[in-house]
This record gives C-alpha cells, structure tokens and sequence, in this order.
C-alpha cells in the first residue's frame, strides 16, 4: 500500500492528522510540523487541511484554535489542541506551583477505550489493505509511544519546565464518555472471544488488552459483533478526571555528630513504650523536614554505622542521608543550611555540619563498601589491677591483625547468630593521667567492629581481645567515635555567603 492511499483512507475514517502520521510510523522531531512530515513521506496537503488545525501541534507562537465538532476516531482527540489547553489549565489548577522542581515527568491514565479503538482500526487496515498489514506486529506507532513523543515535549514547553524522570511526578487520569459501553462491550466480547476462560472470573484490563488482543487471536468477525470496525469519530474529546501530584525524592546529606551518652539512634520503643524522649533521627528530621516537605513522617533517615546510646561521635562527625520522597522544594541555599544546623545545635545532644542537597545516585555512598572502611575510636576502659608497663607494651600494637567475633549478646534480639571476621588495623594504649587503673586506648578497626567486646572478650566470645592479650580483666567505661573513614558529602561551610 501507498503511503497515500493509507492516508486517504484514515482520513475518510475519522482520523487525525497527528495520528496519520502515527500509521505512516513517525518518529521523534517528524510530529513537529505534521504538514512538512506528511509531504516529505509522499502525501497530498491540500490548502483546507493546512487550514484545519483541530489536531496540530500547537505551539507558543499559535494561539488555540476553537474547538471543532468531531474528533478523531482512534486517539479521542488526545492530540487535540483544545485537549492541550484543558490538560495544561488542569495541571496548573492543580498545586502544581508549590512545587519548585526545575523537572517533570507525565504519567498518563489512558481509558481502556483508546486501546479498543486501535485495535478496531487494525481489523479495518487489514480489510482494506490485506496482508500487507500484518496480525502480530501493529500497524502504527502505539499511542503511549506517540503521547510521550508528543505530549511531554509540549507540557514542558508550556509549563517552562525539562524532562526529568526523576522531577516532579504529574499523574493524569483520562476519561471518556464512550469507555463506560465499550468496556460494557469489552466483557460480552471476552466471553465470546475466549470461551474457555469464560468459566473463570478474568479481570477486564489494560494489560488484558495488550497481551491477548491481536487479529491474530481475536477474529474481526468476532470482534463486529460489539464494536464497529473501523471506530466512529466522536463528538467530545477526552475529559481530565484528575491531576496528583508527587514531588520528587530529594536527598540531603550532612554529618553529626552526637554529644550525648543519653541519646539513641533512632527511636527507641520496647514493647510499644518508648526508652528515651528524643534520637538523632528526630532533632535532624524535625530541623530538616519542614523545608522540604509536609510529609515528615514519611523522611528516611540513612547514616553510615550507628553509635551505641551510650557512644559519642565526635571528631568530623558521621556522614548521614535524608531521603524526602514528595519533597515540594528541591534546593537548599546556604543560608538556609546554616539555620537548620543551628537549630540541631540548640537542641544541646546533635551538632551538624556540612549540610547540602546531594544527587539522588550519590545517597547510596554512604553504604558503599560499609564493611570496608576504617573507623576511629577512643575508649576509656578500666583494669581491676594497677597497668604495668608490660601490659602497655602488649597494647601498643601497630601491625594490623584480625579478630573473629561472634554476635554479641546485647545484640541478639536484632541480629543473627554468626562468626564475623574483622581486622584491627593499630592500637596504641597509654594511662590515664594519674590513675594507673585507667587507660586510654585509641583504636583503628575495619567497621563493622564490636569494640565493646573487643576490650572484654565477652567469655571468649570475641577472640582475641583486649582482655585475652594482656591477660588480665579489662572493661569499657566511655567510648567515642572520633573519625570515619568516609569522604563524603563534600566539605561545605555554610556561614560563608555563596
């Protein structure tokens, strides 16, 4: 068949210019001038069609045609531009301009109609033009495809915003008034068209459509008897149902570090009770979240390890991660970021620093080779025996060396029983000045690393340890994180103007 003799035909069906050079399989920039389009692939534009623009492309340049009687029998006038206008009213009516994401991205609800329709023009095409239209591959540019190729460039364009799948989520739901019968017509047709699952309860859908609906597994014949082949024009375009929204997922990075022995990680409950008032996932969140979100709730709150309630991380702090799905602000100014770190600071237990909006593929850093890092920690830690100078020998080890630890026992209730290996890089112990039954040791260890158990041995739970080197008993009174082997976020002083 000729690419005219296709497009007469479409024409005398009802079918939009826009979707013409859908059957005749354009591609990407050939939907932007479909007069030019349709010429250079060897079609007739006579003087009335260029005059008629009911379904053309609309650009900021023309302004929107009134509205014409009929609409096109195969997308319902998706294309249209009186369809453009209501979609981008719509979107706009919406509280889209709450949001300040610099990118979009259409997720369209199409009805089960608009899939009926094409499948009935497929029937049609292979009447008129016989086997040079094949049963298992469809003749045109599926309308998902050409929405996207269509569409989202000019809803960008209007809306001032780019693409981006990762930007502000716009769901639009389509209806028409037509769906209702034809999916009434649908149900009488899948009974007659596969009579073998008639018995079975099948659920009328869209992927139903797509998988079982084809000329080469439904009859035309069959498919006449419901709906009329090829599709009748209709007198309304589609309707917009609804427009939600759903902000993008910002991340915002820092490190904190935690001053308080009192202090949990997270918040603590047992049994529904909780232990403690506050956690360092709460005073950030609640510093934090607000800016970004009316959903806090809802923030994820990552960080690279976690202390002990009763460990403090000094030093530079540990690197952590917001994760703010629905976020309607995706930037962070300085200024900004200085406030939310001095609101942390008053809370008097969490300092922060370093604080930025970071790229969503960069958050997954801060568990990034977790178990390989080197973390820093300087315990304080009591003999029952005045320290002798051989026992400070024994503690002066600069050569690494590996432990095998089991899973301590304070720790069971939330991990499972295993052996872990686990390297010691350097210890180097001195005595607390003026009490020879204290020491301070500075410990570097591959993360991941009981260090409580490291120093007591846990009954030769962990081996060796602190305790089984010197051979005398040896217990933790204080500890605290002071450097994590983790580069990450960048270093930001945020007092500085930008």
């Amino acid at each position: 068949m000729k690419n005219q003799e296709l497009v007469d035909y479409l024409m005398s069906c009802g079918v939009c210019k826009v979707c013409q050079l859908r059957y005749l399989r354009a591609r990407g920039s050939e939907y932007n001038d479909i007069h030019k389009s349709l010429q250079r692939l060897g079609v007739k534009v006579t003087e009335d069609q260029v005059e008629d623009e009911d379904n053309v492309i609309s650009t900021d340049e023309q302004p929107l045609k009134k509205p014409r009687l009929s609409h096109c029998s195969t997308c319902l006038g998706i294309f249209s531009e009186d369809f453009q206008r209501e979609l981008i009213e719509g979107i706009i009516a919406s509280e889209f301009g709450k949001y300040d994401s610099e990118g979009i991205v259409l997720a369209i609800t199409m009805p089960m109609s608009l899939q009926l329709r094409q499948l009935s023009m497929w029937f049609a095409l292979q009447r008129k033009f016989g086997s040079t239209v094949h049963s298992n591959s469809p003749p045109d540019v599926p309308i998902k495809e050409a929405v996207k190729l269509i569409l989202h460039p000019i809803i960008c364009k209007k809306l001032d915003k780019k693409y981006d799948a990762n930007g502000l989520v716009i769901s639009i739901d389509l209806r028409h008034k037509v769906e209702e019968e034809e999916v009434d017509k649908l149900v009488e047709l899948n009974r007659a068209a596969f009579p073998g699952k008639a018995l079975r309860r099948v659920e009328i859908s869209r992927g139903l459509l797509e998988k079982q609906y084809q000329p080469s597994r439904v009859k035309a014949e069959t498919f006449e008897k419901y709906l009329p082949i090829p599709p009748t024009a209709v007198d309304e375009s589609l309707s917009l149902k609804s427009v939600d929204l759903q902000g993008p997922m910002v991340c915002v990075a820092g490190r904190y570090r935690k001053l308080s022995r009192e202090l949990s990680h997270t918040p603590w409950l047992l049994q529904g009770v909780r232990q403690m008032e506050d956690s360092i996932e709460e005073i950030i969140i609640r510093s934090v979240g607000p800016h970004f979100t009316e959903t806090v709730p809802k923030i994820t709150f990552m960080s690279s390890g976690r202390e002990d309630v009763d460990v403090r991380c000094l030093g530079k702090g540990r690197p952590f991660v917001l994760e703010i799905p629905n976020s309607r602000r995706s930037t962070l100014t300085r200024e900004q970021a200085l406030a939310m770190e001095q609101a942390v600071d008053t809370s008097g237990k969490v300092s922060i620093l370093n604080l930025q909006v970071v790229p969503r593929e960069q958050a997954m850093n801060i568990k990034t080779g977790e178990e390989q890092k080197r973390k820093y920690y300087r315990a304080l830690c009591a003999l029952k025996e005045p320290a002798t100078l051989e026992m400070l020998q024994k503690l002066q080890i600069s050569e690494s060396f590996d432990i095998q630890q089991k899973t301590p026992i304070r720790v069971l209730h939330r991990r499972p029983l295993h052996t872990r290996p686990r390297t010691i890089y350097s210890v180097k112990a001195r005595l607390q000045r003026d009490n020879p039954l204290v020491l301070v040791i500075d410990i570097v260890t591959q993360a991941g690393t009981y260090i409580k158990e490291l120093v007591h041995g846990e009954f030769g739970r962990t081996t060796p340890s602190f305790s089984s080197i010197i051979g005398k008993p040896i217990d933790i009174q204080a500890l605290d994180v002071v450097g994590i082997d983790l580069d990450w976020p960048p270093e930001v002083d945020n007092s500085v103007a930008e």
